[in-house]
């Protein structure tokens, strides 16, 4: 009876330990240039091979949102990108994958001179086939008008939604 409760007593202290043992959560040592890209530790996003896949999808959107990478963004859109511009009520500034290069082209290669443009991430989740990752962002970029330099900033928070689609991350909707 009592080698009984000893194997009980041990098997319920492993079984206690195992989370301990598991994946970590990903952190921002994780990824390059921590002070562009930062994952909050309240976020605690499990440390597994797709979640740190998919978070470098974010890091290389927001690189190549800050190099003004049109080509990079426009292979990183899915097929199905859809973007309602968080207007719901108005149709007119809704756009999909048909538009996104001249869209892109006219706001980033010729509107915009200088970005700096930082991510933390607050929140990864899955629904379905796809991912959402809420972010926190901080945009500053210097924009020309009559050759006059203006800068403009945004503090706001975003939402991506991400899917895979033939072998690679894309992003769906939140650019």
């Amino acid at each position: 009876m009592i080698h009984h409760i000893k194997k009980i007593t041990l098997i319920t202290l492993i079984m206690l330990a195992l989370p301990a043992c598991g994946a970590g959560i990903l952190q921002t040592a994780d990824f390059k240039q921590p002070y562009y890209f930062a994952v909050d530790p309240e976020a605690k996003i499990p440390d597994t091979d797709e979640n740190f896949q998919i978070l470098q999808t974010v890091q290389k959107y927001r690189d190549a949102i800050a190099n003004k990478d049109v080509a990079t963004l426009r292979d990183m859109v899915s097929s199905d990108y859809y973007e309602n511009a968080s207007t719901t009520d108005d149709l007119s500034d809704d756009y999909g994958n048909e538009r996104i290069e001249e869209i892109l082209n006219d706001y980033l290669a010729q509107s915009v001179k200088d970005i700096r443009f930082i991510i933390e991430v607050k929140a990864l989740s899955q629904e379905g086939l796809q991912y959402h990752v809420d972010f926190q962002y901080i945009w500053n970029y210097r924009y020309e008008v009559a050759g006059q330099s203006y800068w403009q900033s945004k503090n706001d928070t975003n939402r991506m939604t991400i899917v895979r689609e033939n072998d690679a991350w894309k992003i769906k909707n939140g650019l």
